[in-house]
């Protein structure tokens, strides 16, 4: 069994940070983009935050199609790698800032995007991450991210936050639920073989 409670280190991070680098951008972003451009707001001169950005391929996207970005994660190695892929001419819409996702006193967003990193937050700070993640959002704004479910392998394994199905749908309450899509299937992590169980939000605020 993996040492779940050991911290990574810097040199471990890069490695999967390249490891990561090699995807596209996730589907459930460009749905999300996708879905903002068809309701005719489009990202140009909008913020996103994004919590927990990692590699950057995410980041990247948004800057690609003219989102201001506020890129949030707790490790200085993916602030420099990401610094390493920006192209200069998208640098002066990109804002970093290293700091832990929990306890964060989020900005007003347009999106706020958070691509597996929330169950990272612990169990008993997640309220107050969610309160500010909801507080952010502006009305007719969005959140795009994803939640574990509690039959992740992970589950009982490491000091994260999951969640049952009728629990994500109560973190939801008051927004307009656009995308709530349940996935249970065994696949890979940067570890090895993992089963995974999660959930894909997507979440308008009201005007």
């Amino acid at each position: 069994m993996r040492n779940a409670s050991a911290k990574p280190s810097a040199k471990r991070w890069t490695a999967y940070y390249r490891w990561t680098a090699r995807r596209p951008p996730r589907e459930l972003l460009t749905r999300t983009l996708e879905h903002i451009a068809w309701e005719g707001r489009g990202g140009r001169g909008r913020l996103a935050i994004e919590l927990g950005f990692g590699a950057g391929t995410d980041t990247l996207e948004l800057l690609r199609r003219g989102w201001n970005v506020l890129a949030i994660d707790g490790q200085v190695a993916a602030a420099s790698f990401l610094a390493r892929r920006v192209p200069a001419w998208h640098r002066n819409r990109l804002t970093t800032l290293v700091a832990s996702i929990e306890g964060l006193d989020l900005p007003p967003a347009d999106l706020v995007y958070a691509s597996f990193s929330l169950p990272f937050c612990s169990p008993e700070r997640f309220p107050a991450l969610w309160a500010s993640i909801r507080r952010s959002v502006r009305p007719g704004g969005h959140f795009a991210g994803q939640l574990f479910g509690n039959r992740d392998e992970w589950h009982g394994q490491r000091p994260m936050t999951f969640h049952s199905a009728r629990a994500v749908r109560a973190l939801a309450r008051g927004y307009k639920l656009e995308l709530f899509r349940e996935t249970v299937e065994d696949g890979r992590a940067f570890d090895g073989p993992k089963h995974w169980h999660f959930f894909d939000l997507l979440l308008e605020k009201p005007g």
